[in-house]
Parts: structure tokens; C-alpha cells; sequence
């Protein structure tokens, strides 16, 4: 299976909670400006939302939003539909099992003895082909035969074509948002609530969100103004889908599990009439729970989450020049977590479930800044502003959590329904207690707490001189908790220069196209602490047997941990042409990244540990950003623009520390698949897999049977993720009230180890894999001495050198040689991974003003229709595979596997004020 990818629940993340509703405008900031305000938390840059707050205005002024979206899976991955279940049992063609004249179900994919030649030698399956999934389609073909099927009734045995989406079906999010604004020379406020419901593409799940907001700001006098923000945020989620790998996962069992011939039998008939759990018996396929359907249906895991978050501002003028400004915010959050699994007896005994997690999370911040702000110092053209300040920064994560997983009490979902009673089933599907336990006992819950602070001083000074040369400084130290003594008082500056050329020089004379002309660069540094408790060896609480316990960690802390930082040096041109009707803006960029934590290293098991963490890494970037906008056309009535952005980033991994030489990010498969492994010397985002022996001409090199390629015995390197660029193209045309708008993003090439594709050819699934079948390859006898055209021939050499003429059955061109779950190559799963997709498509239309007047009840009203991720313009992954179906998350970002089908969105607004 996979590890570190693909496996678990998306539960959505703190940037899901923001109100589109409530925002009044983004900022992006990046380098030493958001460091210095944000210190480590703003390493990476930092995306600065401000809220609405309302406005001066006579009256209340009160604004309805609407949004109703339609999510539609309509991009399945490409099979073929002619041939059904079966495994590569023999060399003859396939052929139904039978009982007297009864055709059988065609399931068998086990490691049965299997024909390998003329010679009549026999080898098993997982010695030639690997070990593959039961989904397995190489069986015979679909036309309607009446066989008795696994679950011993006669259904005819006919192709699927729409069994790709049994699991899935339209969504739906609904969203309403009121808001209240009003205002006057003393102060503003805005309230607002929305609400939003969400029913997902897949069964028995769903998400509602409400959210209050509150914005306001006082002018108490002259000199002291607030600002105040509130917000409350109640989310309440049943059962979000399961991903990739994960035992109940869909579109894993679509993959791997099921054949092309399955009709969902067992979602038919997943309950007993008296309400029990139908056991499945003869259920054929594997790698997946046989009784996934009970569980979507009875399993339920909700979460339920309770988000407030206050800021209050106090700036207070002390002189026309001088400011101060305290701050103080808090974000409080309560999440409930809760598991019930319905027992799968009539005595609401067996299998029964209950786990609850509660965890609270609060993080405080503090702020206090002075800042000086003077204009034309000393009657001379030099404007100063002079900030400094100091923050702190507190969080505190507290964790509880219990489970009963064998209960003494029917269908009672708490901690204190806990046994020792081991429950089975006898041959009526009746409960029976084959040992009785204790008495009912509480599990004893695990318990958690994570604190964390950080104290910081910063300061920055600004430089303008006569609107054309600016100079900007900044300096912030900061004291975490979570580094040691010695280490943990760390300072980090910036310095930028920016020189605006043309209010210097008059290009209008020279170049009269070219009207504004920028010149930038700056240099910075950025630190990070880390996560708490890394610096020593520290015992975990868990559950063993019900009981408490406790473990030693595996992994040794690092020595005289230090911070992670960055060295930043960027340079950058902004033009503007023909009055700014065309504006360019161009970055490079590069980072020097040191002493970064890297935490896991493997360890030799003599150490009595099994990984340690070190502090010494070595990373550096290097790339640009190329930003072009454009206002082709610009009327009373019309207005047109135009823009494109492109990025591209290139990275090497300089040093691991220590004395390794490789760390692994990812894997798929363990030990017998690909791995994104990093080496010094490397880019970042390498894939290594089992590749092709080469001879001295590049040939490939077969066997000597002519039936498999010979292979590396490590890993090596075979693809690269990193892009070579991303970008996108957005258009906006107006037209009195319309407005249209266009968006189009593109990822162009980097490579992806795409797993559904190496297993729609081993099992047979992939529309690639009925060219031999149907005739299209070579002449091929097999052991009963039929010939056909199914034969094929690998194109290579041997290790003498002899160029590979042994004509084959076609089984072999695509189980071990297409690789696939087991020590095969994996170089033909490594594939491009280019796409240019219509992003978006949106057309609103605001209500003439003249027109309102006469119904006396609106002062705006505008609806709108949105198309998003309509359709790929361009994709090189075959089989219409999910180009963006990436099973990782984080650093590893090379891996495709189960990808869900692609989705497009309907969105019809609507936005009212009155």
C-alpha cells in the first residue's frame, strides 16, 4: 500500500472557515515586511484579508448574497467495457468455470499454477506477473451470458459501462449571507450571517457552516480611534470521503478491487432484512472491506467545530507625527470528533463503536507598535517613517480522547461500555460470547497538550526621497519556546531599494511608448522555530488493552536544535507602456535555505532507535515571476483587460547533514514501488523507481525467455514533479452591467508517477489494453496449440546482445512489464504531467439604476452565472485520469493514485441591496 500519501479523511483546514461574504479586500505580502510583522508565521509570506467594517451612510443600509452551486462529476477515468472479471490463470484463452452445464463466476486472480510456455512448464502468477489486485478484467468477454454469480444467482454477465459512478453524484451548496452596515462622523459597523449547506459528491455525507461577523470601528476622540472585529463560526461535518489508499476507499476499490463486470451486488444488499450486516459471503474481491457499503451507510464519523475570533485595535495620535497602536487577538476553537459504527448483530453487540476526541485550540496574539512619520525632513524632499514594536504570540492545544471498541451494553455508544467478551457469529448469523470478559469497565481516555510561545521586538524605518528613491529596513528577534537554551534568541533583518526611474527621467521624450519604469531589490532573512517538545526524549500517553500506557519515542532529537532559515536575495523590473495600458512586472529570485530540520533520517536498528532528526539541511530556489496586464480597450461603455502570469521555479537539495545521503518524502508500495527520495546534488521533487537496464546503445534488456525486462536492484532516479512553469490568462469585459470574466490556468510539464494508469494496464481495465485482445498483434501459439493474433514482442536485447525476437502472450507487455504492486519496473508509470485547463467563466449582470428606481425597493441588484473547471483545454495523462489528482500533500507532490473523477461547478448568484 502507500505510505506517507493517499490514505485518510480531508477534513478542510482554518483557510476553509473564511467568509468570501465578509472580506473587503487581500493583500499579499512577501520578503522582510511580512517577517518583521509576522515573524516566523510569515516565513512564507503572508495573505493579509481585512473584513469589512461598514461605512458612512445615511440610513442601514442592508445586502443580501446568494450563491446556489451544482458540483457535477463528469471526467471518469477511461476503461474498456468488452472484457470482465479474470486473472492471467493460463495462456488459452479465457473461458467461463462451470458446474454441469451452469456457467460460474470468472473471478479467480489467485496465485494459481499458470501454464508459462510450450514446454508445458508451470511457474505461479505472483513469480510472473507480480502481485495484482482483484479487479483484475483479463477474464472472458461480456455479452450478456446468464451465469450464476458469486453470490449464487443467476444475472447476466454483461459490460458496465457506467459503473465508474455508482458511488457518486451531483452536489449541491447552497449559501446565504445577510449583512447590516450603517455608520457616521464617530464610527462605522457592519453585522453579517451566513449560512451555507453542502451535500458532497459522495453518498451519506454532508457539511453546514454558519457564521456571525461583526465589524466596527469608534472614534472616541480626535486622537484615540478602535477598530474592533468578531467572529463565531459553527461547522458541523458528517463523514468526509475517504481518500486513495485508505481501506474504504472508492476510488481505490473502482482501481484495484472491482472488475469492469461488477454491478454493485453487494451495495444492493449490504443489510439483511431484520437490519443486520449481510456478511458477503463468496465475495471475490479484495484489498478493500467486503461490507463498504454497511459502513458508508452505518459507520458515521461527524465532526462538529466551534470557531470564535476577536481582535481590538487602539491607535492613540500623540502628535500629528507620532502614533501608537496596541492590539490584542484571540482564536478560540472547540472540535468534536465522534465515531459511531452500528453493531452488525440483532443483539447490538458485535462490531459496535464509540470514539470521541475533543480537542480546544487557543492562540493569542499581543502587539504594541510605535511609529514616526514625518514628510520633508528638515524643509528637505526626504519623508521618514519610523516604526517599532513588540508582540507576543501564545498557543495552547489540548487533546482528550477515548474509545470502546468491545461492548457489555447493546447499542450504547459510550466509554464505559467496555468487556473483555469476544463475540462470533454461528452458522445462522446469530451473536454468540465465545469467552466472557470482565464486567464493564471504562477505557481509560489519552490526553495531550501542546503549549507554545513566542516573544519578539521589531522595528522598521522607511526611506523616501522625493517620491522616487525608497529604502526600506527592518529587523525583528524573536524567543521561542520551542528551541533550546542558547538557541533560542534569533534576530533576522531586511533591507530593500526601490527606484522609480521615470520621475527622474522623462522618457516621454525618448521613448515615447514607455511612460513608468521601477527598478527593485532587496535582500532578507527569514527564521522558523519549530513544533514543541522536539529538543528531548518525552513519553507519549496512549491505550493498550484498555488501559493506559505509555511509549519511548523512535526517533532521536536533534543536538543544539537551531532555527530554520532562509536567505532571500530578489531583484525585479515593473514597466508601464502606452499610459499604462500595458503593465509589465518581472521578479527573479533566489533563496539559500540552511540549517533546515530534517526529521526522520533511518538509523541502523543496533542504535536502538530507528531514525533521528537533524538540524543541518541544505536547500536552495531560484526562479522568476513574469506579470503582464493589459487594457486593450477602454470607452464610455467598454472596458477590456487583459492579463498573464507566469512562474517558474528550479531548486537543489545542497545538503542532508550528517552523514546521509538520501532522505525518502514518499513512497507508494513500500519497498517494490517508486519513492520520492531526495539526494544531495539533486533537484527537489525527484522520483526514484526500479528503471530499465540499459546496454551500451541504450537498448532495453530482456530476459532470456523473452518475457520480462531486466531491472535495476535499487531505486534510482526516473522523474522529476517540479514544473517547468505554471501560469494563467485572465480576461474581464465589461459592457455597461455586464460582466464577463475568464480564467485560465496552466501547470506545463514536470512528471508524475501516475499509479491508476500502471493499474488500469496490469489489470487489464485500460481501453490500451484490447489491442492484442482483439486481434491487433502478433501471431502467437499457445500450449493447446491455437494460434492467434495475441502476441507480442518486447522490444530490447538480451544480455548477450542479441536483439529479443520471442513472440509472447500479450499478458506480458502489460503485468510485470507495465509495473504495478511488486519489485517491477515503474519507469512506465512516469509520465508528463502538462495541462491548460478553462478555470473559470462567469457572466453577471447589474440591474440598471433607472430601472430600480421605478420598483422602490432596491438600491443594487445583480445576478450572476459561474462555470468553474469546466473542461481541460489540454492534458497529456491518458485515460482521462485527473491531471490535478495528486495523493499527496506538503512535499510530495509526485504521486497519482485513486485519484477522485473531475468535477466541474454551476454557480447562479445573486446579490440585493435595499
Amino acid at each position: 500500500g502507500l505510505s506517507n500519501i493517499g490514505r485518510g479523511v480531508g477534513w478542510g483546514s482554518a483557510i476553509n472557515d473564511i467568509n468570501a461574504f465578509d472580506i473587503e479586500s487581500m493583500t499579499l505580502m512577501k520578503g522582510g515586511a511580512a517577517s518583521a510583522l509576522y515573524g516566523s508565521r510569515g516565513a512564507n509570506g503572508v495573505l493579509f484579508i481585512t473584513t469589512k467594517r461598514g461605512q458612512k451612510q445615511k440610513g442601514i443600509g442592508v445586502t443580501y448574497n446568494m450563491d446556489y452551486r451544482i458540483t457535477h462529476p463528469y471526467r471518469y477515468r477511461e476503461v474498456q467495457n468488452i472484457y470482465g472479471h479474470g486473472g492471467p490463470i493460463s495462456l488459452t484463452p479465457p473461458v467461463f468455470p462451470t458446474s454441469g452445464d451452469t456457467l460460474l463466476y470468472p473471478g479467480i486472480y489467485d496465485n494459481a499454477q499458470l501454464v508459462i510456455n510450450q514446454e508445458g512448464k508451470t511457474s505461479t502468477t505472483a513469480e510472473e506477473f507480480g502481485y495484482y489486485g482483484s479487479s483484475v478484467s483479463w477474464g472472458p468477454k461480456m455479452e450478456g451470458q446468464m451465469i450464476k454469480w458469486w453470490d449464487g444467482k443467476m444475472r447476466p454477465y454483461s459490460p458496465q459501462p457506467d459503473n465508474l459512478k455508482i458511488p457518486f453524484s451531483d452536489g449541491y451548496t447552497t449559501t446565504h449571507n445577510i449583512s447590516a452596515t450603517g455608520g457616521g462622523d464617530k464610527g462605522t459597523m457592519r453585522v453579517s450571517i451566513t449560512r451555507q449547506d453542502n451535500k458532497p459528491i459522495i453518498e451519506n455525507s454532508e457539511f453546514n457552516r454558519t457564521t456571525l461577523n461583526l465589524g466596527a470601528t469608534l472614534d472616541i476622540s480626535s486622537k484615540l480611534k478602535t477598530d474592533l472585529t468578531l467572529s463565531f463560526i459553527n461547522y458541523h461535518r458528517l463523514n468526509s470521503p475517504m481518500l486513495g489508499e485508505d481501506w474504504n476507499s472508492f476510488s481505490k476499490g473502482l482501481l484495484y478491487s472491482w472488475p469492469r463486470s461488477y454491478q454493485a451486488v453487494d451495495k444492493m444488499n449490504y443489510a439483511n432484512p431484520d437490519g443486520t450486516q449481510n456478511p458477503q459471503d463468496g465475495y471475490p474481491f479484495l484489498y478493500l472491506s467486503k461490507t463498504i457499503w454497511w459502513d458508508y451507510y452505518n459507520n458515521n464519523t461527524t465532526l462538529d467545530r466551534d470557531k470564535y475570533t476577536a481582535a481590538l485595535t487602539l491607535i492613540y495620535d500623540i502628535t500629528s507625527w507620532l502614533q501608537v497602536l496596541g492590539r490584542i487577538g484571540r482564536d478560540f476553537t472547540i472540535e468534536q470528533y465522534e465515531t459511531r459504527n452500528k453493531p452488525i448483530d440483532a443483539l447490538g453487540l458485535q462490531n459496535g463503536y464509540y470514539s470521541n476526541n475533543l480537542a480546544r485550540n487557543v492562540g493569542d496574539n499581543y502587539d504594541f507598535t510605535m511609529t514616526a512619520k514625518k514628510d520633508e525632513i528638515l524643509d528637505s524632499k526626504l519623508d521618514l517613517t519610523f516604526s517599532m514594536g513588540t508582540s507576543r504570540y501564545n498557543t495552547e492545544n489540548y487533546y482528550i480522547g477515548g474509545r470502546s471498541g468491545t461492548w457489555y451494553y447493546p447499542n450504547m455508544y459510550t466509554f464505559f461500555n467496555y468487556t473483555d467478551n469476544i463475540y462470533s457469529t454461528d452458522a445462522n448469523n446469530n451473536t454468540i460470547v465465545e469467552q466472557f470478559g470482565n464486567t464493564p469497565g471504562s477505557m481509560a481516555p489519552s490526553e495531550q497538550i501542546i503549549r507554545k510561545r513566542i516573544n519578539s521586538v521589531y522595528s522598521f524605518l522607511n526611506l523616501a526621497y522625493d517620491s522616487y528613491l525608497f529604502l526600506e529596513l527592518t529587523g525583528r528577534n524573536d524567543w521561542s519556546s520551542t528551541l533550546p537554551k542558547g538557541n533560542n534568541s534569533y534576530f533576522y533583518p531586511s533591507v530593500s531599494l526601490s527606484f522609480i526611474a521615470s520621475e527622474v527621467i522623462d522618457f516621454q521624450k525618448h521613448i515615447n511608448w514607455l511612460n513608468f519604469m521601477k527598478i527593485r531589490g532587496g535582500i532578507a532573512q527569514t527564521a522558523t522555530d519549530t513544533d514543541p517538545y522536539l529538543m528531548t526524549f518525552h513519553y507519549n500517553t496512549t491505550l493498550f488493552g484498555g488501559q493506559q500506557a505509555s511509549n519511548f519515542p523512535a526517533t532521536i532529537p536533534p543536538l543544539n536544535l537551531k532555527p530554520q532559515r532562509v536567505n532571500s536575495y530578489e531583484g525585479g523590473l515593473s514597466l508601464g507602456f502606452f499610459d499604462n495600458r500595458i503593465d509589465m512586472d518581472f521578479t527573479y529570485y533566489y533563496l539559500y535555505s540552511f540549517d533546515q530540520i530534517i526529521p526522520n533520517l533511518p538509523l541502523p536498528f543496533s542504535s536502538g532507535a530507528t531514525t533521528i532528526m537533524t538540524n543541518e539541511g541544505v536547500l536552495t530556489n531560484k526562479g522568476i515571476e513574469l506579470i503582464i496586464n493589459t487594457v486593450p480597450v477602454r470607452t464610455k461603455d467598454w472596458l477590456v483587460r487583459s492579463g498573464i502570469n507566469i512562474a517558474r521555479n528550479r531548486n537543489k537539495v545542497v545538503s542532508l547533514g550528517g552523514s546521509a545521503d538520501s532522505y525518502m518524502l514518499a513512497d507508494i508500495w513500500g519497498l517494490n514501488g517508486p519513492a520520492m527520495i531526495l539526494h544531495e546534488g539533486d533537484s527537489y521533487g525527484t522520483i526514484s523507481g526500479y528503471d530499465y537496464i540499459f546496454d551500451e546503445n541504450g537498448n532495453r534488456v530482456v530476459n532470456e525467455e523473452g518475457t520480462k525486462y531486466l531491472i535495476t536492484d535499487t531505486r534510482v532516479p526516473i522523474g522529476n514533479a517540479a514544473p517547468h512553469f505554471i501560469g494563467g490568462w485572465n480576461t474581464m469585459a465589461a459592457y455597461k452591467g455586464f460582466k464577463f470574466t475568464m480564467l485560465i490556468d496552466t501547470k506545463w510539464g514536470g512528471d508524475i508517477y501516475c499509479g491508476s494508469y500502471v493499474i488500469g494496464l496490469q489489470t487489464g481495465q485500460s481501453p490500451e489494453t484490447l489491442k492484442e485482445r482483439e486481434g491487433d498483434g502478433l501471431p502467437y501459439t499457445d500450449p493447446d496449440g491455437n494460434t492467434s493474433n495475441i502476441g507480442i514482442i518486447l522490444d530490447g536485447v538480451h544480455e548477450d546482445g542479441t536483439p529479443n525476437t520471442t513472440v509472447v502472450h500479450y499478458y506480458y507487455k502489460y503485468l510485470p512489464n507495465a509495473g504495478g504492486w511488486g519489485k517491477f519496473v515503474s519507469t512506465p508509470g512516469i509520465l508528463e504531467n502538462t495541462w491548460v485547463k478553462m478555470r473559470e467563466l462567469s457572466l453577471a449582470y447589474t440591474i440598471p439604476q433607472k430601472w430600480l428606481e421605478k420598483l422602490k425597493a432596491f438600491q443594487n441588484l445583480t445576478v450572476s452565472f459561474t462555470a468553474r473547471d469546466l473542461f481541460y483545454i489540454y492534458t497529456t495523462l491518458p485515460d482521462k485520469i485527473n491531471p490535478e489528482g495528486i495523493m499527496g500533500s506538503g512535499n510530495a507532490q509526485g504521486f497519482e493514485w485513486a485519484s477522485f473523477p473531475g468535477t466541474r461547478s454551476f454557480v447562479f448568484g445573486l446579490t440585493a441591496s435595499f
